[in-house]
């Protein structure tokens, strides 16, 4: 599979949010349970992963990403809670603010002439998971189901888990989390993710500060 690449908020190297992460995922217990957000990266998605469509490359994305993020207010986002989402626990917003998905849209569009069409089975793997006709609609035209309002912002930290396991860890991980959480969440950067082959895990590349006027 060719290089891929994803916008993301991602917690800035060496902050409270960014160790619990470094913390969590650099366990030896629960390696079974993080593979899949260990793979992706602690991140929440903003423009989801796409290969490059012929005449773009990394390049010309990070370029585009800078100027993005020059017209980008910062966004509140508020406090973050450990949630389950469809059986897998991530941390959420308790309010998420329009700001937020106002963001996220902005990524979609703004980014969207960098990626190239789904081929027929990465759609096949999409709708695999049953997906409503308008997720299905989302998917045709952005390459992802889960965009515009079908967003939610989340921060994955298990993959899918069994009702009691899962409030097993919900539990842990909400005490291992509540000092971090203490702080709401203010998104100040974006982050570029890169993904060179299918077998390797995404990892940042570059960053770049919101910076644009507050609305």
């Amino acid at each position: 599979m060719a290089e891929r690449c994803a916008v993301y908020f991602a917690p800035p190297p060496g902050s409270a949010l960014a160790d619990f992460a470094a913390a969590w995922f650099g366990r030896t217990d629960n390696r079974e349970i993080t593979a899949s957000p260990r793979y992706y990266g602690f991140h929440a998605t903003l423009k989801p992963p796409f290969r490059f469509v012929d005449g773009h490359g990394r390049a010309d994305l990070e370029a585009a990403l800078a100027d993005f993020a020059a017209t980008q207010p910062i966004v509140e986002v508020g406090h973050l809670e450990v949630g389950d989402l469809s059986g897998f626990l991530a941390l959420v917003p308790v309010q998420a603010p329009q700001a937020l998905g106002d963001l996220a849209m902005a990524c979609v569009e703004r980014f969207d002439r960098f990626r190239a069409v789904p081929s027929p089975a990465e759609l096949a793997r999409r709708r695999a998971k049953p997906l409503t006709p308008r997720q299905d609609e989302l998917l045709e035209r952005w390459g992802y189901p889960y965009v515009a309002e079908q967003f939610r912002f989340h921060m994955t930290l298990t993959q899918k888990l069994p009702e009691t396991e899962r409030a097993r860890w919900k539990a842990e991980l909400k005490a291992l989390a509540a000092p971090v959480l203490v702080q709401p969440l203010v998104i100040d950067s974006l982050a570029l993710f890169r993904q060179p082959d299918s077998e390797s895990p995404f990892a940042e590349t570059a960053r770049v500060r919101l910076s644009g006027p507050a609305g």
